[in-house]
């Protein structure tokens, strides 16, 4: 592992998302073997949205069966996006597991990896077009499968800002006292990431608002992916956002940084808008034991501007700056 501490992979974690705090320690933040060295999964073909509002939905096809795609909430994925016909396409896996698509004579078309199609064959990797919706063919095991529907299940729960998904800040307020106070009890330490996305006013000036809220949405559900189910994820405000991540360390919560700052930086955002690139500064603590709350979220938000100030699409970790 080369010395390298990593938060515990999602098939790890309770099928609750919540952490028994009592029984953590940092041995369960860590991963016994990195994942491509494990025994090879079952995987099951699986089509998710990649870009916009819908990002993340998903459907998985079993061999010998076969699904609409379309705006009808009827459909076996159902899409928002306004440029998708009710009955759009039809999506059949083979008893080999071949992946066909079908247009049904939609409004604004099928494409296969940007060429128009009115039925082809779907492989691993391929991109699907369905009008202005974009998706992607991967082949993902069922912890995968299992961390996709508990995204969902959040982004959908009560309480959420209604934009990205995410918690409110009134969780700073009501939530974040008591999962402070269950770590403290649990002798476990407990780390901030606090991501700030880097010339956002351009992005809106230059790509509309409307691209601007897009972002939001992409950028949030790529950082679901990328934690655990049990780690609290809020929009602190405008197009700042605060993971916490209980039983981390500085080093573990900075692993988990780095990795969504990457994944961030490398998304494909000309399927929002051409020319689109969007990337965050980030900070990273671990609270004191006298430290407050409000002293520890400082100290994440003065780490985060100083990568900021130091060229940006970068993460600092508070124990870096001097006192």
């Amino acid at each position: 592992m080369d010395g390298k501490v990593f938060l515990a992979p999602i098939d790890e974690i309770p099928s609750d998302g919540l952490l028994d705090l009592d029984d953590l320690s940092e041995t369960t933040l860590k991963l016994t073997l990195p994942r491509q060295n494990r025994a090879k999964r079952m995987t099951i073909p699986t089509l998710r949205v990649v870009a916009g509002p819908d990002m993340l939905r998903f459907c998985s096809l079993s061999a010998g069966e076969e699904l609409l795609i379309g705006r009808d909430e009827n459909c076996g994925l159902s899409l928002t996006d306004a440029s998708v016909s009710r009955y759009h396409a039809r999506l059949s896996s083979s008893p080999n597991g071949e992946v066909m698509v079908q247009d049904l004579a939609s409004t604004n078309g099928t494409a296969i990896n940007s060429r128009s199609t009115r039925r082809g064959i779907l492989r691993p990797g391929d991109h699907l077009e369905i009008g202005a919706v974009s998706l992607r063919l991967d082949m993902l095991g069922l912890d995968e499968l299992a961390h996709l529907a508990r995204i969902q299940e959040r982004l959908n729960a009560a309480d959420r800002d209604p934009l990205t998904g995410l918690m409110a800040r009134t969780f700073m307020d009501e939530g974040m006292p008591l999962l402070v106070e269950r770590c403290k009890k649990a002798n476990v330490p407990i780390a901030a990431i606090f991501m700030d996305l880097d010339n956002f006013g351009k992005i809106n000036k230059i790509h509309q608002h409307h691209i601007g809220d897009q972002v939001l949405q992409t950028t949030a559900r790529l950082i679901l992916l990328g934690i655990r189910d049990s780690d609290p994820c809020v929009r602190y405000g405008g197009e700042e956002i605060l993971i916490v991540c209980p039983g981390a360390s500085e080093q573990a919560a900075h692993e988990v940084a780095e990795r969504i700052r990457r994944s961030i930086a490398g998304h494909d955002w000309d399927r929002s808008a051409p020319g689109l690139r969007v990337t965050t500064s980030v900070g990273i603590a671990e609270k004191g034991e006298e430290e407050s709350t409000a002293e520890w979220i400082t100290k994440a938000d003065a780490a985060m501007l100083h990568a900021k100030k130091n060229g940006k699409n970068r993460s600092t970790c508070a124990s870096e700056l001097s006192p």
